[in-house]
């Protein structure tokens, strides 16, 4: 699709990072923290030819801009949508993004694979962050393992965010669970009308084809489909940001196996992934106003006078610092994810550097509702290959825990004969940051251990005893089952999806815009409240980034 067929649809109004075991997208390190998380990654800068034993440069600011109209942080499904737009609108914009940018070729080897982690896996770790707990050189990769307080945190590292390691899954909320979520004055018809469908055409986002799904690579989508229709489950098959044209090439052997084999997490080598550096980002370069710079890790956003400062590292891909610079900017866009912008936002509000911020800053954090759980078949079920997940089950209404949205998806390390599924609900609780001045760092708490938690667990495992019963039904399938596996255990203490922590109504307006400051806004994760209404954050993110975007440069600029 051609950039301007998306427009077509009144996309230029004033305008437009995990999951699963992926993440999601988005992020910025924050100081020498540890933290950040779940966020896009995004942006092309230079590795540097400085020796990792030089002392890092400070203001080098030698060929470089000192200020532009506008700076958005992270490249994920907020920071990369701000940025088309902005760039659209004609206005000089900069993208700062800490990760690489990935770019698949002919040779397709850009991303490690699940069997075979190296350090394109993992952001500056030695330890492979899923699948095999293999040791790896520490370099800017593409996931980032946050333990925080009560929960772990998986986050996206490149341009692109977390569009790059995600299962692609673009899943629109009922109109009954969105209401749950958001606050009564954003219009769910609003929504349903012009901003979930804009996205979805962007991303050129569809349900798998039936000549691709009866292929042997995706049994594992077509036993999930029947066990969650004979269980009594409403079912559909999802809308995904896959290119179908490229997984065909994948099964006939005109290219390597990526989506057929289950690789999702690491990247995606045959490109089958219609990930944002090929489509908002894409389009944002091109309109000759905006640039993209990766390796820039912002530490800090301070006010200047009318605008503001924004100081990032220049870091290599060891995470070596080469150069401190400075950039000032007019308007500053976060879209660093979840973790990544809150983490900014509660040091800057500690520093002093943005002393206006108000005390919502760091609350109504939420997991999304996610849970994990593998299932026993009975049967083979081909578990690793038919990427990436293709089938919902809708649990909503019949489920005494809350709505439950059941969607399966290719796991490696998972049992022969099993299917992983991903539930996702509405938490009944809520987490919140604190700020440590000792170590400089935010800090994410949050109760994994709460009744609101024991019941995201009850929830998932009431859905799974349905397929349960499907099962044991049949002495074919029920007898193949180990005994340690005839119950389904359900496991909350991760997550992919990490929304809040500077929520719309609260900390910002119901359109971005940060209490407190004139010209900067959250276009990501962090401006959801807990979660996206039982569905995979990506699409809402995308569709209400959008429509901050309408709002903000027909209203600000």
């Amino acid at each position: 699709m051609r950039q301007d067929a998306a427009r077509t649809k009144g996309i230029f109004c004033g305008h437009t990072s995990m999951a699963s075991f992926r993440t999601s997208r988005r992020n910025v390190l924050i100081g020498g923290a540890a933290a950040v998380a779940s966020q896009s990654v995004l942006a092309a800068f230079g590795k540097g030819n400085q020796s990792a034993k030089d002392s890092p440069k400070k203001g080098n600011n030698s060929g470089r801009k000192t200020r532009v109209q506008a700076v958005v942080i992270g490249s994920g499904f907020g920071g990369a949508i701000a940025a088309h737009r902005l760039g659209e609108k004609g206005i000089e914009t900069l993208v700062l993004e800490r990760g690489r940018r990935w770019t698949v070729d002919d040779k397709q080897n850009t991303f490690c694979t699940n069997e075979n982690p190296d350090g394109r896996s993992g952001w500056l770790t030695d330890k492979a962050p899923i699948f095999k707990p293999a040791k790896i050189e520490k370099e800017t990769g593409l996931i980032e393992t946050l333990s925080e307080d009560g929960i772990t945190v998986w986050a996206s590292c490149g341009v692109g965010g977390g569009s790059l390691v995600y299962n692609t899954v673009l899943l629109q909320p009922t109109q009954k669970n969105f209401n749950r979520c958001f606050p009564k004055e954003v219009s769910y018809e609003e929504m349903d009308k012009e901003y979930y469908p804009r996205v979805i055409e962007l991303l050129e986002a569809g349900p798998i084809p039936d000549d691709v799904l009866n292929t042997p690579y995706y049994k594992n989508a077509r036993l999930t489909n029947a066990l969650i229709q004979a269980a009594g489950v409403p079912t559909k098959r999802l809308n995904v940001g896959t290119n179908w044209h490229i997984v065909r090439k994948e099964i006939n052997g005109a290219l390597n196996p990526s989506a057929i084999s289950g690789e999702i997490w690491y990247g995606a080598n045959s490109g089958y992934k219609n990930s944002l550096d090929k489509n908002y980002l894409k389009y944002a370069e091109e309109s000759g106003n905006v640039s993209v710079e990766e390796h820039a890790n912002v530490t800090e956003i301070a006010e200047d006078g009318n605008g503001f400062i924004i100081t990032y590292n220049k870091i290599d891909t060891k995470g070596n610092t080469l150069s401190i610079e400075k950039i000032k900017a007019d308007k500053v866009f976060l879209g660093a994810g979840s973790m990544g912008t809150t983490s900014l936002l509660m040091r800057a509000k500690h520093k002093g550097t943005l002393p206006k911020l108000n005390n919502e800053i760091g609350q109504h954090w939420g997991n999304n509702g996610d849970t994990f759980a593998v299932f026993a078949a009975g049967e083979e079920t081909n578990f690793k290959q038919g990427g990436p997940a293709h089938f919902l089950g809708a649990d909503y209404d019949e489920n005494p825990f809350g709505p439950q949205s059941m969607i399966a998806f290719p796991m490696w390390v998972s049992p022969k004969n099993s299917i992983t599924f991903l539930g996702m609900s509405i938490p009944k609780q809520s987490g919140y940051w604190d700020y440590d001045t000792k170590t400089d760092k935010a800090t994410l708490h949050w109760d994994g251990k709460s009744s609101a938690m024991k019941e995201l667990v009850a929830g998932m495992e009431h859905t799974c005893a349905k397929f349960e019963a499907v099962r044991d039904a049949d002495p074919r399938t029920r007898d193949n089952v180990p005994e340690t596996m005839r119950k389904t255990k359900a496991d909350a203490s991760a997550t992919a999806h990490p929304c809040g922590g500077a929520v719309m109504g609260k900390a910002c307006d119901l359109y971005g815009r940060v209490r407190g400051y004139k010209g900067l806004y959250v276009t990501d994760a962090a401006f959801i409240p807990l979660a996206t209404a039982a569905t995979n954050p990506a699409l809402t993110i995308a569709a209400f980034a959008e429509r901050s975007m309408d709002h903000v440069i027909k209203n600000d600029f």
